[in-house]
């Protein structure tokens, strides 16, 4: 009865929120390519806060952020901030926020060589993260309300933490099978589908790769929806 009740809770809250905006009527949409080099930097932390719509980030870029952005409100013109200090990068992409008839739409590759903090927020949409080439130090992911997919798959040399907090939607995480796995789960309303990892006390591990001295610790949370783990 509370898992109904909290769940019910969640989406009357999501639906009330809609209904208070007034619509912004949309223009033409409008692309835009930008480049963020990484300097004198060694390290980043990169934050990317997407307020509504189709995201997808990968590696790849040639620079620390390449990215196509499209859209046809201007509240919804990204802004690009990135300082270098001691070392280490900040760079934060972000927005407003818009509602009605609008089209958003990033399109994001990151560097693969520089060690880096991931911090990826979308309120609502369906997000796509291609992440397992990237030479992550810690991944947290944040969707309100939509689909997510991400693939960690790849051969990480270092071990590294990741946190997803899911609100509506389908979740799936796919996970490297030559690495350790300690994953843990909790969620409300849904199903969950793992394949390739064992249950033991309480959280699910990767057998085949016990010993590996790499360990991706990932600790997700998922309100509503159905929830895949997969570390064939």
């Amino acid at each position: 009865m509370r898992t109904t009740t909290l769940g019910a809770l969640f989406v009357a809250t999501v639906w009330t929120a809609g209904c208070h905006f007034i619509s912004t009527p949309p223009g033409p949409l409008v692309s835009e390519h930008h480049a963020v080099d990484r300097g004198a930097a060694k390290s980043a932390r990169v934050e990317i806060d997407m307020s509504a719509g189709d995201l997808e980030v990968k590696s790849g870029a040639a620079t620390l952020l390449a990215g196509d952005f499209a859209f046809n409100i201007p509240a919804l013109k990204p802004t690009i901030d990135y300082r270098a200090s001691g070392g280490t990068g900040t760079l934060k992409v972000s927005q407003g926020s818009a509602n009605g008839n609008y089209e958003n739409r990033w399109r994001l590759s990151l560097d693969e060589t520089t060690p880096m903090d991931l911090n990826v927020s979308l309120g609502a949409g369906d997000a796509e993260l291609v992440l397992g080439r990237l030479n992550l130090a810690s991944l947290t992911i944040r969707l309100g309300a939509g689909d997510l997919k991400v693939d960690l798959r790849g051969t990480p040399a270092k071990s590294y933490s990741v946190k997803i907090q899911a609100g509506a939607g389908d979740t799936s995480i796919e996970l490297p099978a030559s690495v350790a796995i300690v994953a843990r789960t909790s969620g409300l309303i849904g199903d969950s589908n793992v394949s390739g990892l064992e249950e033991r006390d309480g959280r699910w591990i990767n057998p085949k790769a016990a010993a590996s001295p790499v360990t991706i610790d990932v600790d997700v949370q998922h309100a509503i929806g159905d929830l895949r783990l997969d570390a064939n």
